[in-house]
């Protein structure tokens, strides 16, 4: 197959500028066209989405049926819940609400940046209005995405004047603040707070840094800022303080003993988070008023059983199956095992038994899904495996965090 790549090398080394000119302008016209291409496909995606939508949902959604479509879009993408959740949105947003924007991103006239940016802030309008601000943002179209998501707010937030106050009030009930996991035993805390506080806060955080940097501190003043905004939110001074503030943390060991004693480097497991260095394990432990030990096939790190003489169902049971499980098992999902349930993979009516084999972690919202819709588990496996059966007849296998031997030594 010859790529254009190809067509483009021949002889251009001994080619005059004029002649390098124009390979040089073809090759980013093909840049171009490549460009305007994925914007079309995403556009048909988008109309995929939302003719699925309303064919197997209907335009007058009920809960669980949404959440049964949602569950089988995400999990045949291979995205989170949520991300199949945004998605949905824009789809029915720009196919039913904004079909001008819609051609222009089907004909590579908009890039799917810009029509997301219409999408997140065109949609709820009224219809005459929406229509008026959508043809004004396409006419400026031509810039590049982030002064095009500039213009697109100036014209939203400027379209009436009188009623900023009560957009601004309802917006500020969906205000929040989430933890997601980052690597190498870091997390982002993320907060969606009105500008006006989060400005404060911002500037609060560098008052604090540069506070610290007149003192002489040695650290920049992004982990100046980064270590003052913990040291409020944990009540500790910055300069002298107990590791954790006033968390006194409950911790699972599921990592051999030698680490706590120092003769082991190996990676703990944090509950709720996944792998952590050994040197904070230990500063965890030196700090927990519980401390409960999880015993491990020193051969390939599975699961054998818990550290305790007497076997009781009610409490080691719960416990096994969180250092198991980790998270809720429905596919995809990545709740934690705090805010959920534990299920019988086969109902205990239908004679399942309340043991490991039979029981896993599903968060409220699976565990209703898998109760009141047509996903099912197909099988539970002694590994922890359980295979999951979609609506449509899609099969998806979700493993444990931590794997349980099945011959132990």
């Amino acid at each position: 197959m010859i790529t254009f790549r190809d067509t483009l090398d021949r002889g251009v080394d001994d080619a005059s500028p004029v002649s390098r000119m124009d390979a040089d302008s073809r090759m980013i016209d093909a840049i171009v066209a490549a460009d305007r291409m994925i914007a079309s496909l995403t556009a048909a995606k988008l109309g995929l989405v939302e003719f699925a939508h309303t064919t197997q949902v209907g335009t007058m959604a009920h809960a669980l049926a949404e959440r049964e479509f949602r569950a089988e879009l995400a999990t045949a993408l291979r995205i989170s819940e949520r991300s199949a959740e945004v998605l949905i949105d824009e789809a029915v947003v720009l196919v039913r609400e904004l079909p001008a924007t819609h051609a222009a991103l089907s004909e590579g006239r908009v890039t799917p940046r810009q029509a997301r940016v219409l999408v997140d802030e065109l949609a709820g309008l009224e219809s005459t209005e929406r229509g008026e601000l959508e043809q004004r943002a396409l006419d400026a179209a031509d810039q590049s995405s982030t002064a095009f998501a500039r213009t697109v707010k100036r014209l939203r937030e400027t379209r009436d004047a009188d009623r900023t106050i009560e957009r601004h009030h309802r917006a500020c009930d969906s205000r929040h603040v989430s933890s997601q996991p980052g690597s190498d035993g870091m997390a982002w805390v993320v907060a969606h707070l009105a500008a006006s506080d989060s400005v404060a806060i911002d500037s609060r955080l560098d008052d604090l840094a540069r506070g610290l940097l007149r003192l002489g501190d040695d650290r920049t003043m992004a982990q100046l800022r980064a270590d003052a905004l913990v040291d409020v939110l944990l009540d500790r001074d910055t300069r002298a303080f107990r590791r954790f503030g006033d968390a006194r943390p409950t911790v699972v060991v599921t990592v051999p003993l030698a680490v706590l004693t120092g003769e082991s480097h190996a990676t703990a497991e944090l509950e709720g988070y996944g792998p952590i260095d050994a040197q904070t394990a230990r500063e965890l432990a030196a700090e927990a008023p519980v401390l409960r030990r999880m015993l491990t096939d020193p051969r390939d790190d599975t699961m054998i059983a818990l550290g305790r003489t007497r076997y009781r169902v009610s409490d080691d049971l719960r416990l096994w199956l969180t250092v198991r499980d980790g998270r809720c098992r429905f596919p995809g999902c990545f709740r934690r095992t705090a805010s959920a349930d534990i299920d019988h993979s086969r109902a205990w009516v239908d004679g399942g038994a309340t043991d490991a084999d039979n029981l896993a972690h599903l968060c409220r919202g699976h565990h209703t899904l898998k109760h009141e819709t047509r996903w099912r588990i197909e099988a539970s496996h002694p590994d922890g495996t359980i295979d999951w059966l979609s609506p449509t007849g899609r099969r998806h296998r979700t493993r444990p965090a931590r794997a349980v031997a099945t011959d132990p030594p």
